[in-house]
C-alpha cells in the first residue's frame, strides 16, 4: 500500500474511534456509540445538531411545533440533539436559511431546546413550517418532551418521562420511572413501563402493556387495551370497548365504558370484592359467591378485599381467570 492508502486508511480509523456522526448526500445518519450501541436516522436530512456533555443524572426539556420529537438513549454522557426543518414540503440542509428561532439553554446537567417560527407579515408562512428533532440522552434522564403538531416518542430511559402532544400518537417503551402520555389527537402506545403511568387522549385508543406500578388511562374517543399489567388499575372511555389482563393487583381495578364491552382476566389466589354491570354479564370465575344475575354481579373471591368494578352502558361484561 502506498502513502495515500496508509493516509486515508488512518483517517477512517480516527473517524470511527471518535464516535462522531457523518452524513451522506442521502441524509442516512450513523452514530457509533460506546459500548458498540448505534443508531442510525433516515430521510431527514439535518439542518442543525446540538451536542452537550452533561453530568447524570441529566434532564432534557424539548418543545416545538408542528414536528415530532423522538427520543432515545445512548451511552455517552452528553445530549445530542439533530434538528430537522421542513419548510414548503421540503427538508431543510445544513446551511439553509430557515425562517425558525432556535433556542438552546444548557447547564451542567440538562439542556432545554424549543423553536417557534419566525414573525412575518406573510399569511400562513408558520404553518408551512415544522421543526423535529431526534435525540440521544443518557439513559438516567428526566425526560420532558411537547409538540404541537406530530408524534413524540420515548425509548430506554431510566427515569421520569412526560411526553405531550396536541396533534399525534405517543409511544413509550422500556422505561424505569413514572411516566404521563397525553395527547389530543391520536394513540397512545406504552411497554415494559415500571413505574406510575399516566395516559390521556382525546380522539384516539390506549395500549399498555407489561406495566408496573399505579396505571390510569383515559379516552373520550377510542379503545383501552391492558396486557399483563401490575399493580393498582383504572380505565375510562367514553367510546370503545375495554380489554385488561392483570397478572396482580393492588388497590383497586376500575374498568368503565359508556360505548363498548368489557372483557376483565384477573389474577388467581386474589382476594376481591366484584361489583360488575352492564346489558350482559358473562362470569367465568368457578369460586365467585353473592348476589349474580344476567346484568350484574355483586360478590366476592377469597373472601373479599381489593374493590374490582366493571362497568358499561352500552356493552358486555365477561370476567375470568388467567393462566
Amino acid at each position: 500500500m502506498n502513502w495515500k492508502g496508509w493516509v486515508l486508511l488512518l483517517i477512517a480509523a480516527m473517524f470511527l474511534l471518535s464516535g462522531a456522526f457523518s452524513a451522506d448526500g442521502t441524509g442516512i445518519f450513523s452514530i457509533v456509540l460506546g459500548g458498540g450501541k448505534e443508531h442510525e436516522l433516515r430521510d431527514k436530512p439535518v439542518w442543525h445538531t446540538e451536542r452537550v456533555g452533561v453530568e447524570v443524572p441529566s434532564y432534557l426539556n424539548a418543545s416545538t411545533f408542528g414536528g415530532s420529537i423522538t427520543v432515545n438513549s445512548h451511552d455517552l454522557d452528553e445530549i445530542l440533539v439533530r434538528i430537522h426543518v421542513k419548510h414548503r414540503g421540503s427538508y431543510l440542509k445544513a446551511g439553509d436559511d430557515a425562517p425558525v428561532q432556535i433556542s438552546i439553554t444548557d447547564t451542567p446537567n440538562g439542556l432545554e431546546i424549543s423553536a417557534e417560527p419566525e414573525r412575518s407579515g406573510l399569511l400562513g408562512s408558520a404553518t408551512s413550517l415544522s421543526v423535529s428533532y431526534d435525540i440521544l440522552v443518557p439513559t438516567a434522564t428526566e425526560v420532558r418532551a411537547k409538540t404541537s403538531g406530530g408524534s413524540v416518542s420515548a425509548f430506554d430511559i431510566a427515569h421520569s418521562v412526560t411526553l405531550i402532544t396536541s396533534g399525534g400518537p405517543v409511544t413509550v417503551e422500556r422505561v424505569d420511572g413514572d411516566v404521563l402520555a397525553r395527547t389530543s389527537g391520536g394513540p397512545i402506545n406504552a411497554r415494559n413501563i415500571t413505574g406510575d403511568l399516566t395516559a390521556r387522549t382525546s380522539g384516539g385508543g390506549i395500549r399498555i402493556s407489561n406495566a408496573t406500578g399505579k396505571i390510569s388511562a383515559r379516552t373520550s374517543g377510542g379503545p383501552i387495551r391492558l396486557e399483563r399489567v401490575t399493580g393498582a388499575v383504572e380505565a375510562h372511555t367514553s367510546g370503545g370497548s375495554i380489554d385488561a389482563y392483570v397478572l396482580y393487583l393492588e388497590d383497586h381495578l376500575t374498568l368503565n365504558t359508556s360505548g363498548g364491552s368489557i372483557k376483565a382476566i384477573l389474577p388467581r389466589d386474589v382476594g376481591m370484592d366484584i361489583r360488575a354491570s352492564g346489558s350482559s354479564v358473562s362470569n367465568r370465575l368457578d369460586d365467585l359467591t353473592g348476589d349474580i344475575t344476567s346484568n350484574s354481579i355483586r360478590g366476592s373471591v377469597h373472601g373479599g378485599g381489593i374493590p374490582v368494578e366493571l362497568r358499561t352502558s352500552g356493552g358486555s361484561v365477561r370476567i375470568e381467570y388467567g393462566d
